[in-house]
Formats: C-alpha cells, sequence, structure tokens
C-alpha cells in the first residue's frame, strides 16, 4: 500500500524526492494526463507546477489541468494531506518588499509574468481543496531562486538579473536554494509526524548582493551601472539579440529584492546544507572568481567596471547598425 503519491517524479526536484521517500514507503508516480486510484496514499506531493524549469507559456494549461486532476482524485479517495510545490515568485518583485518577506506575505505575483500567475493560481486549487473537508491540511512550499547542477540554470540566472546593465546605486539581494535543500524542505513536511498546513518559505539563512552572486556563477567582469532610464531599454536589446539572460516579463524580479525569511520551516527542523553562495557556484562549478578571496574579487570586479561598462556601449552600437542594415536590406 502506497503511503506517498508524486508528480512531477522526474524533475530535478523530483528525482531526489522521489528517491528520499521511497526508503520509507511506497511511491506512486503520478504521470502528466494520466489519472490513478489513490486508495491508501497519505500524503499527495505536487512538483510539477513548481519544478519548471524553462519558460514554457504553452505548457501552463496542462500543468494547472494534471493538477486539478490529482486534486480530484484526491478528493474522491480520501488523502489527508498535499505538499505542495509553490514558489516565492508569487509574493511579486517591488521597491517597497520587506528584506526578508515573511511565510505570511500576501500573494501577488507580477501579471505580467505568466508562470508566477500560473502558481498563484495553483495554490488557490490547492487551498480549495484543503477547504473541501474538515481534516485537510496543505503544506505551501515556496523556496528563492532553485538551482540545480543538471539544468541550465535559466531561471536563477534571469531572476536573479545575474547578467546585463544594473541600476546604478542601487544595491539588491538575492537568495538561492540548492535542490538537494528543496527536496529535503518537500521530504521534511511530508513526514512530519503532525500534517503541515500553510505557505512555507525555503531559503538559506540571509542573502547576497547580485554582483556577488554573478561572480559567484561564473561572470568574468560585472554588470555595469547605468541610469535607472537606460537599464530596461538595453535589457530588452540585449534579450531581442540574444545576448541577456533576462526576458522582459520578469524584468520587475531581477530589479528589485524578493528574499524570503523560511523561520516556519526551520521550525519544524529543516537545516539547509548549502549557503546561497554554495548554491549559486552550482550554476557554474568551474567559476574561477569564486575560488579567489573576497577582497581580491572585489579588486578584480572594481578594475574591471569601466571596461566592461564600455564594451556594453560599443556592442549595442553595433547591434544598432546591424539591426538598422537589416531592415534596410
Amino acid at each position: 500500500m502506497a503511503a506517498f503519491a508524486v508528480t512531477g517524479s522526474t524533475s530535478s526536484v523530483g528525482a531526489p524526492v522521489v528517491a528520499g521517500l521511497g526508503g520509507r514507503q511506497a511511491i506512486v508516480a503520478l504521470l502528466p494526463g494520466r489519472s490513478v486510484a489513490l486508495d491508501g496514499v497519505g500524503c499527495l506531493v505536487s512538483l510539477v507546477i513548481g519544478s519548471v524549469e524553462r519558460p514554457d507559456g504553452t505548457g501552463a494549461p496542462d500543468r494547472l489541468a494534471d493538477l486539478r486532476r490529482a486534486l480530484a482524485v484526491a478528493d474522491a479517495t480520501g488523502v489527508p494531506r498535499v505538499v505542495h510545490l509553490s514558489s516565492a515568485v508569487v509574493y511579486g518583485a517591488a521597491a517597497g518588499n520587506a528584506v526578508p518577506l515573511s511565510d505570511d506575505t500576501p500573494v501577488r505575483p507580477d501579471p505580467g509574468f505568466a508562470w508566477a500567475v500560473e502558481l498563484a493560481e495553483a495554490e488557490r486549487l490547492v487551498a480549495e481543496w484543503r477547504d473541501g473537508a474538515p481534516g485537510r491540511a496543505a503544506a505551501v512550499l515556496r523556496p528563492a531562486l532553485v538551482v540545480s547542477p543538471d539544468d541550465d540554470g535559466f531561471w536563477p540566472r534571469a531572476l536573479g538579473g545575474l547578467s546585463g546593465p544594473r541600476v546604478a546605486g542601487e544595491r539588491r539581494p538575492v537568495q538561492f536554494v540548492h535542490v538537494e535543500d528543496l527536496a529535503r524542505a518537500v521530504i521534511t513536511c511530508a513526514t512530519a509526524s503532525s500534517p503541515v498546513d500553510g505557505p512555507l518559505n525555503v531559503a538559506p539563512q540571509g542573502w547576497i548582493d547580485a554582483d556577488d552572486a554573478a561572480a559567484f556563477a561564473g561572470a568574468a567582469f560585472p554588470p555595469p551601472r547605468l541610469p535607472a532610464r537606460l537599464v530596461r531599454p538595453i535589457r530588452r536589446l540585449l534579450w531581442a539579440f540574444g545576448l541577456g539572460a533576462t526576458p522582459p516579463e520578469v524584468e520587475a524580479y531581477a530589479t528589485h529584492p524578493w528574499v524570503v525569511a523560511a523561520d516556519r520551516l526551520g521550525d519544524l527542523g529543516w537545516i539547509p546544507t548549502h549557503s546561497s553562495e554554495a548554491a549559486v557556484v552550482a550554476i557554474s562549478p568551474g567559476a574561477t572568481l569564486a575560488t579567489l578571496s573576497p577582497r581580491r574579487r572585489q579588486e578584480i570586479l572594481l578594475a574591471a567596471t569601466a571596461a566592461s561598462a564600455g564594451g556594453l556601449v560599443l556592442g549595442l552600437a553595433g547591434l544598432l547598425v546591424h539591426a538598422a542594415r537589416s531592415r534596410r536590406a
């Protein structure tokens, strides 16, 4: 008789979750587009929406449909607990955000970011399921930027704003959580002796500066600092020519703070084994700057700023000339 059912079992976080839970009880892996009976299952672990590793607008309706299907089966067969993987992007990114955001911060995803909106809708569906009958509990995990050595790090780079220009005079905190720590957070909630209910942030303690994060991720030079009025159009231009990592729809997340405090999860005994610095290195394990002392790295980054800014201006000028010639042709 199975104790756990898991959606998204083949994702970068799903595989270690299944391995961790499988040592305790049998597992039912729920595949996209299919329904199975969940008789005897004590906890549904929903990972399919929160473990998206690349932007995928076309898949969003299918992921929500899979979640609805799994919750309907859980409802029909009396599953009492759900552990659902969401993301801290549901809080939205704004200049006035608290640093850090607590577990009970209201959900306000940026309406232009389809995945964040989808995640918020998924949380609503999970809450609706929980409220549908007495005695149910739903833990909703909201991790910071998830880093896995097994994927290309698109979301950590894009949402972390690890490339492209920055606003002059502004410093932005960022957080990264290693996929192994996230998997242990899921397992902690799924196997807790008492049902875990409500939102739980997932992140190591504290945060790091975005410039330091870029260095740890392997950036050879620091992003240039420019007036605020120039940053967004330059980022959009870089993205349009395939030279940037910041899609227009995530501009707010790459500009404003949205770091979180994992107080509730810590109260359950979860302790991450990777700091934000150690997690972000997983994007680029061979990053040479990450091996230098903080002082030496700062010296190199400061010395490179002027050259980096000049190179960006020349590069953009070349792109604009090329675009103009292409239009005339």
